[in-house]
């Protein structure tokens, strides 16, 4: 595909701009162990306590919202809108059919169940939770298609499930320690877990994904959007 530099479109600065504050406010308040009683000794009238408390409450599945808007638009970007579309439906779809599975059966990740902490619920899964994969899966793809563009497809395949699985090996401690967002039967994270992420991830891949390279040549959201993540997990974990 023809490679070009088009400007961004304003929706595309907004969502990125949107992003970068959430995602900036929330690793600030991760470092600095921001809590609602950290809050109420700032002296701040109470509307505005209530209001960033409730941010607090809610920040991870929007900033999860906000990553997923972003991708979509990555994607729309280097695709076609109608392509990222049909992406988009794909993986989530696949996506939620796969939690709803492992939370009823146990497979493919192991024994595990969510609580309702993670925001608004669909079943036994959140909302968020497809989201997330396709944040996740789309933003590895493209940084694979980045760096190495000129790699075999099975090669592809590979590194965006090993991406994928390392990223799920930095969210787990975060996800199920630090805030309880699903909880494993036995208190620890089966390697199985690790295993279907990265069959899953390149199935999605190889099944839904275009082939189709990048049609610009400088665009580092997938790398901003899973660093920013990243960070946030990894900081509220040291």
């Amino acid at each position: 595909m023809k490679q070009t530099n088009e400007s961004w479109n304003l929706l595309d600065v907004i969502a990125l701009l949107a992003f970068l504050i959430w995602g900036g406010a929330g690793l600030y308040f991760t470092i600095k162990h921001v809590s609602a009683a950290t809050v109420t000794g700032w002296s701040l009238s109470p509307a505005l306590t209530q209001f960033i408390n409730l941010c607090m409450e809610h920040g991870d599945p929007v900033l999860i919202l906000l990553a997923f808007i972003n991708t979509h638009l990555v994607a729309a970007r280097h695709w076609t809108s109608g392509i990222a579309r049909r992406w988009g439906v794909l993986v989530l779809l696949t996506a939620y059919g796969i939690e709803w599975l492992g939370v009823r059966t146990g497979f493919p990740f192991g024994q595990y169940h969510y609580t309702d902490t993670f925001g608004p619920m669909l079943g036994p899964v959140p909302l968020a939770i497809p989201l997330a994969w396709h944040v996740v899966v789309t933003n590895a793809l493209f940084v694979v298609r980045m760096v190495a563009s000129s790699c075999s497809r099975l090669t592809e395949l590979g590194l965006v499930g090993l991406l994928c699985a390392l990223y799920d090996f930095v969210l787990e401690p975060f996800a199920t320690k630090v805030r309880h967002y699903w909880v494993w039967a036995d208190g620890t994270v089966p390697p199985l877990n690790y295993a279907a992420w990265f069959v899953l991830s390149a199935l999605m891949v190889a099944l839904f994904a275009p082939a189709l390279g990048l049609r610009h040549r400088v665009d580092l959201r997938p790398v901003i959007i899973l660093v920013v993540t990243l960070l946030i997990f990894a900081k509220a974990t040291a």
